[in-house]
């Protein structure tokens, strides 16, 4: 059996079975450690501080009820939970059952891909650090949501797209197609990579040659058919996931303020030193990136970056919309940086990006042993705080009308309760504002599921996001009576995390119409 050492051509072919018992064996030290990652992981999803977020709550949701769409995101994530929560129940381990496996999957990967494009271990070595210890990536081993298998799948297909361009396989874009169909069916984000590769292609001859033939065409009619189902699926539902994606793409207020706030939201992300790093390597190699070896990793990195940064100017853009724009440049910048002096510089970053995420989670208990911290800080958990205790406020004013229903006018607080209470009811929604279209893009998955007009004689538990929320006045008509509107502050450590109002009624009566225009009031 050939052994492959650190600047040996590894791209010479070997079997199969030998090639994956090298690469374990080459690095032992490396997947020791990424094993002890995996449990780290764990030990944080087990005993760690922070709940079920908003967004995996509706993931888990979706997950009960299997479709090919939902209204704002594509079915895969709802397959991975069904999987999850089947083998291990309805726990916060069963949703981030696979997380762990996910991170760990993305960090081996990059090694492999590293490992083929520099031919060295060194390069490998460095990439799989960068994708475990880089905190967005980190962090997607503690959560499950449609970024985590969208990521493994954008690296996997940029690995095939670079087979395909550079190394002239053939079938790679066959094959790049299917993981490209497989990542729309997680994100719809994932359209931004096949653009990048096709702009990078037309920008040069080879590139062009690459387009006169067959198989990239090919490849867009595997992805096509893999997304087929979900296209069908939009097309029954006036394109739900379509246009709330495009709203997103298109909506909102920028500017330079917005801009700023992306740009410092990338640096948080990524981690302020390995993103100086990354912009110093590619100042460094300016000469050769543009057109060497891993010249589509770098332009289709630098265009998906672009791409986001440019509509900051237009529009927010939430910090994790980029992230996977950062995956051609791991791999890339793994060759220059794993040279002398740069290794000594790219280790030490990776131990500050670790220093920095140990700190940021275990802020909870810096605080409860009195530390005091600026309540600012704590903004980026809340999404995880203490929707147990808000479910048992709840539960325990729901024991005292049952039968009874549950309504929110927030679609994160109907999910969470939906997790958190002990039966796993299901907590309704609605839009007390209006009456959104069925095909808004300002919407969620709950306008399209039956309403509560069918719990006719049954009392409901009113579920308003905000201290002394108004009480709208057509929800107070549907009742023979209700009690007195009650606030509930959800808090832990001394920081208040959610802010409710709990209204109880009883004998529900149906949809009441009214001539009054104001439908929103306050009820004493």
């Amino acid at each position: 059996m050939q052994t492959i050492n650190e600047g040996v051509d590894i791209n010479a072919r070997q079997p199969r079975a030998a090639l994956s018992w090298t690469i374990l064996a080459e690095s032992p030290l490396l997947w020791a450690a990424l094993g002890l990652l995996v449990i780290v992981h764990y030990a944080l999803i087990l005993w760690g501080p922070f709940g079920i977020s908003g967004d995996e709550a509706q993931y888990w949701l979706w997950a009960r009820h299997l479709a090919w769409g939902y209204y704002t995101k594509s079915p895969l994530i709802a397959g991975i939970l069904a999987f999850s929560t089947w083998v291990a129940g309805n726990s916060l381990l069963a949703v981030r059952l696979l997380a762990p496996w996910f991170a760990l999957a993305l960090a081996g990967v990059a090694y492999g891909f590293a490992r083929e494009v520099h031919g060295d271990l060194h390069s490998a070595r460095l990439a799989a650090l960068f994708m475990a210890g880089i905190p967005v990536y980190f962090l997607g081993g503690l959560v499950m949501t449609t970024d985590v298998p969208m990521l493994l799948l954008w690296l996997l297909a940029l690995w095939a797209f670079w087979r395909a361009s550079v190394c002239r396989q053939r079938q790679a874009w066959l094959l790049a197609g299917a993981i490209v169909g497989l990542g729309l069916l997680a994100k719809y984000n994932m359209g931004v990579l096949p653009a990048a590769v096709l702009l990078y292609l037309l920008s040069h001859g080879a590139g062009r040659r690459h387009l006169q033939t067959v198989w990239p065409w090919l490849g867009v009619a595997v992805a096509l058919l893999i997304l087929a189902p979900n296209l069908w699926w939009n097309a029954q539902h006036h394109w739900a996931t379509v246009r709330a994606t495009w709203g997103n793409v298109t909506g909102g207020e920028g500017g330079w303020s917005s801009w700023w706030s992306f740009l410092g939201g990338q640096l948080g992300i990524l981690g302020v030193f390995p993103f100086l790093l990354f912009v110093v390597a590619l100042w460094q190699e300016r000469r050769s990136w543009p057109t060497g070896r891993g010249a589509i990793l770098v332009w289709t990195s630098l265009i998906t970056w672009v791409f986001y940064a440019q509509k900051s100017f237009s529009g927010q853009v939430d910090a994790n919309w980029p992230i996977a724009a950062y995956l051609g440049l791991v791999i890339w910048a793994a060759g220059p940086l794993s040279r002398a002096p740069w290794r000594r510089l790219a280790l030490a970053s990776i131990a500050v990006c670790a220093v920095l995420i140990g700190t940021v989670l275990s802020l909870p208990q810096l605080h409860g042993l009195g530390i005091p911290l600026p309540s600012k800080w704590y903004v980026p958990f809340k999404q995880t705080r203490v929707w147990r205790e808000l479910a048992a406020a709840a539960q325990d004013r729901l024991e005292r009308a049952q039968p009874a229903f549950v309504v929110t006018n927030f679609y994160q607080y109907s999910a969470t309760l939906s997790f958190y209470l002990p039966t796993h009811p299901f907590v309704y929604y609605h839009d007390f504002s209006g009456e959104p279209s069925k095909c808004s893009i300002h919407g969620n998955q709950y306008l399209l599921w039956p309403g509560y007009e069918h719990r006719i004689g049954q009392n409901a538990l009113l579920v308003l996001d905000g201290e002394d929320a108004p009480i709208p006045k057509s929800w107070i008509r549907q009742f023979r009576s209700c009690g007195t509107p009650e606030n509930v502050n959800a808090a832990s450590a001394e920081v208040t995390w959610h802010r409710v109002t709990m209204l109880l009624c009883r004998d529900y009566r149906g949809p009441q119409r009214s001539p009054e225009p104001d439908s929103v009031g306050r009820y004493r």
